[in-house]
């Protein structure tokens, strides 16, 4: 204002305002994905000579989660399944963001084989619906066998010969 301000108080410093900090609640939009920006009007610094507050911008950043990936709206989780349940097949039980639900395993299953949950994965940030589970298979191949085990499995091995 061209004033010298020769007695500021202690409290502003001859500013005029007093810097506070305060905590806001933010409603944090499902389906907001790291890197994404909230706008709060009105929000942010004051103006100086008295105008209207500015803007308050919040960056997202999502953590990780212990058995789920993400890209884009779809989910990614990663299941161990044993030898004989990828062979003989099997009913399993595997996380998803809503809870566990239970899906059937083919036989014949494949390290890295698929299977896709439609509309179980991250809701539609913007629009309706939400992405898909994608759920990979991890074929664990036995490391401890008894000894009954690598029996069974070497007289399996001779009939596959046999075979072919």
């Amino acid at each position: 204002t061209g004033e010298l301000v020769t007695h500021p108080c202690t409290e502003c410093k001859g500013v005029g305002r007093v810097q506070e900090f305060r905590k806001i609640k933010v409603k944090v939009p499902p389906g907001i994905n790291t890197g994404m920006r909230l706008k709060l009007r009105g929000e942010g610094e004051l103006s100086p000579n008295g105008g209207p507050p500015g803007d308050l911008y919040v960056d997202v950043y999502v953590e990780p989660h212990e058995y789920f990936d993400r890209e884009g709206d779809d989910v990614i989780c990663r299941v161990p399944v044993s030898f004989v349940q990828a062979s003989l097949g099997a009913k399993l039980e595997v996380p998803t963001i809503d809870g566990s639900e239970k899906v059937a395993l083919g036989m014949g299953t494949q390290p890295g084989n698929m299977l896709r949950l439609h509309g179980k994965g991250i809701p539609k940030l913007r629009g309706t619906g939400r992405g898909d589970q994608i759920i990979i298979f991890d074929v664990q191949t036995p490391t401890n066998l008894s000894q009954k085990q690598k029996e069974l499995l070497r007289e399996f091995a001779q009939i596959e010969n046999q075979s072919r």
